[in-house]
């Protein structure tokens, strides 16, 4: 939608290639820095704050402005927002999936795995298939000449699902096997190699 807006100015920015590649760079520090708070501090305080990091950043992607109205400030102001909110999306993977993986370890056989796919593996696939249809009904709604309010609501929704989850979250009880299994020092030559 950015390169029918803006055509000339973002096609010819870094940001065609920075936008989308950010987040992805910025999952993969969050994933480092929410892997070692995770064990270290807390599952249930390390889900809140990347929580939090999407839902902030998603709204504020969401509201991207360069200064005096110019393309490139926007682009720029989008791009770091992006990557932030990618540590936070990020931070989700470790603190969630081992948090998952250690609250269904306490149900009883035969019904963890189901459990476990599907609060994992089925809601990710499921978000990739709203991600794609959401934008594609906000064209639809406003038509193909106003793109503007498109990419923003798109950018903004993307803030209401991890905002269900706060209520959740706070009422998150550590699961037993960290409290009994968690790390309180690191092997920080393996680390490092």
């Amino acid at each position: 939608m950015l390169s029918r807006i803006y055509p000339d100015s973002y096609k010819n920015s870094p940001a065609l290639r920075n936008v989308s590649s950010l987040v992805f760079v910025g999952e993969v520090v969050g994933m480092l820095i929410f892997g070692i708070t995770s064990d270290y501090w807390s599952r249930k305080w390390s889900l809140m704050a990347s929580t939090v990091l999407v839902i902030l950043f998603a709204a504020l992607s969401a509201g991207s402005y360069g200064a005096n109205g110019s393309p490139t400030g926007l682009f720029a102001a989008l791009t770091a927002y992006r990557f932030l909110m990618g540590i936070g999306i990020g931070g989700e993977y470790p603190a969630g999936s081992v948090a998952a993986a250690e609250s269904t370890g306490e149900l009883k056989e035969g019904h963890r795995n189901r459990w476990f796919i599907f609060f994992t593996d089925f809601i990710i696939d499921f978000g990739f298939v709203v991600a794609a249809f959401v934008p594609m009904v906000l064209v639809l709604i406003f038509g193909e000449d106003r793109l503007e309010a498109p990419w923003r609501i798109a950018l903004g929704l993307g803030a209401l699902p991890p905002l269900s989850l706060v209520y959740l979250r706070l009422k998150l009880q550590e699961p037993e096997e960290f409290n009994r299994e968690r790390m309180h020092r690191f092997p920080y030559g393996l680390i490092i190699k």
